[in-house]
């Protein structure tokens, strides 16, 4: 590195400690951030080459290391660290066992809207809920197309045995962005609901979420009676 591009690097990382990112450009951001894993090199063209590749600081961060490192520049451990970030920062907001979860759903939402609202593969995500409506745990019930013809009930039922858990609340997420639910997610929920009916566990709700935002079925009238 030259004097020059190690002193910028230390001025960012004062700007840093001052204030945190506020009135940092995205290019500057990233050009920071990489700079731990690339200590000998100027990072600042590659932040600009990353951006102008994926359209915008957020969605570099949502890039695997597979195609970050395919980028010229980025090495494996810039390609981890990149792809890193996102998902520490969904496991950051990941509601505590203790929390109950009814009576916060607005930090669920939003902890469920990062964690999997950009994600490009569709899945369906059963929240575990014990009598007193406390998060047991978050298993992954299905991946790929979810609907009525594709879950399969036993994956289901095997979680809520393997927990204890009384009552579950249903999470998939559209990677289309479209919120609104389809007849298959209506025809799922009602299909899911009688079974948990029949062998005494609940279903309190079904969550469709998507990058920008989340739908409750049951806020919308559409939960099964």
């Amino acid at each position: 590195m030259t004097s020059t591009s190690s002193g910028h690097r230390k001025r960012l990382r004062e700007r840093y400690v001052r204030a945190g990112l506020e009135g940092f450009s995205d290019r500057e951001a990233l050009e920071l951030l990489m700079s731990f894993v690339i200590p000998r090199k100027d990072t600042k063209p590659l932040a600009v080459n990353l951006i102008e590749r994926f359209g915008s600081l957020g969605q570099v961060l949502k890039q695997s290391p597979e195609m970050l490192q395919g980028q010229k520049g980025v090495g494996p451990a810039a390609a981890v660290l990149l792809s890193m970030v996102r998902h520490m920062a969904a496991r950051s907001m990941r509601p505590s066992e203790n929390l109950k979860v009814l009576q916060s759903p607005d930090t669920v939402r939003e902890y469920l809207r990062h964690s999997m609202g950009s994600q490009r593969r569709e899945r369906l995500v059963a929240l575990m809920l014990d009598s007193s409506n406390r998060l047991l745990c978050e298993s992954v019930v299905d991946f790929g197309t979810v609907n009525q013809a594709s879950v399969s009930p036993r994956n289901l039922v095997e979680k809520v045995v393997s927990t204890g858990a009384t009552a579950v609340i249903l999470v998939h997420n559209h990677p289309g962005g479209r919120l609104a639910p389809s007849g298959k997610d209506l025809e799922l929920t009602r299909k899911l609901a009688a079974l948990g009916k029949s062998l005494d566990f609940q279903v309190l709700d079904h969550l469709i979420v998507t990058e920008e935002g989340s739908l409750s079925l049951s806020e919308e009238g559409l939960m099964p009676v």
